[in-house]
């Protein structure tokens, strides 16, 4: 028998996994003594503005292509807005290369085939520059993981089923980011601008099912992502977060597995001795 288990599946997977673990004494699912797991799911949804410019913006060698920058003077909750919490504009260089330029960038707006197909691409390569707008998704308890009472996967184990919905107050607040990144665009001189308040493609990490907490009544892990009903299952993935900010999460998680690791190393060490 494992000394202790470590459960990293994502937001997704580790709540399917812990609802599937029914006994008699889970029988609401392994550690799930506060009926919080995959409960309150955060994603990071993306609004996107695209600006094509008549000036040549792309890099005449192969370089970096992330983030050219980013802000976050809407990070934080300003009582002026009609939302809670806030978002970042990252601008991104997805035109400067030639598939992501043909394929439509951030928008996802591809170029025609046709007479015109030429004619636009050499518009939107190296002219073309997106902002993303990250927003911080709030822990709801209606946006949920639970089990499909019909699809199973090839094992005959239940498939997980998502309840989500984007919330109003994600929703004004992609409105905000919109428009301010709109308004950043045309006041670059971008000769096209366009926009969408919601992108299908992007932003939709998977967080919260498992929340940390030092209350066992209101979370499932406490602060080493040692779950509170089973001491020697721990869990480091996105599930564990109690908020999702408006920034990728990846080096969260790999900050919090380093914790983990380093407690089972240290001061919780008789969890495996």
């Amino acid at each position: 028998k494992a000394k202790a288990v470590v459960l990293a599946c994502n937001g997704v997977g580790t709540a399917r996994l812990l609802l599937n673990s029914t006994s008699a004494l889970f029988p609401h699912g392994l550690a799930n003594g506060s009926g919080l797991v995959g409960k309150c799911l955060m994603h990071h949804p993306v609004g996107s503005v695209l600006g094509i410019f008549d000036e040549w913006l792309g890099m005449d060698d192969d370089g970096p292509r992330g983030s050219a920058m980013l802000s976050q003077e809407f990070y934080e909750t300003n009582p002026a807005h009609d939302f809670i919490r806030g978002y970042d504009l990252q601008v991104l260089s997805y035109g400067n290369a030639p598939l992501p330029a043909a394929l439509g960038g951030l928008m996802g707006q591809r170029i025609a085939w046709g007479e015109s197909h030429h004619d636009e691409f050499k518009e939107r390569f190296g002219h073309t520059v997106g902002i993303a707008i990250m927003s911080e998704d709030l822990p709801e308890e209606h946006n949920m993981v639970t089990l499909d009472p019909e699809l199973t996967d090839s094992n005959g184990i239940p498939a997980p089923k998502i309840n989500y919905t984007v919330s109003e107050n994600t929703a004004k607040m992609l409105e905000h980011g919109v428009a301010r990144a709109t308004e950043i665009m045309e006041a670059a001189g971008a000769k096209k601008v366009f926009s969408s308040n919601l992108r299908r493609n992007a932003g939709w990490h998977l967080l919260g099912t498992a929340r940390m907490g030092e209350n066992p009544e209101t979370s499932v892990v406490d602060r080493w992502g040692r779950t509170h009903d089973v001491s020697n299952l721990f869990i480091i993935d996105g599930s564990i977060f109690t908020t999702g900010a408006c920034v990728n999460p990846t080096s969260t998680i790999q900050a919090l597995a380093l914790r983990t690791a380093d407690y089972l190393k240290g001061e919780g060490g008789q969890v495996i001795k």
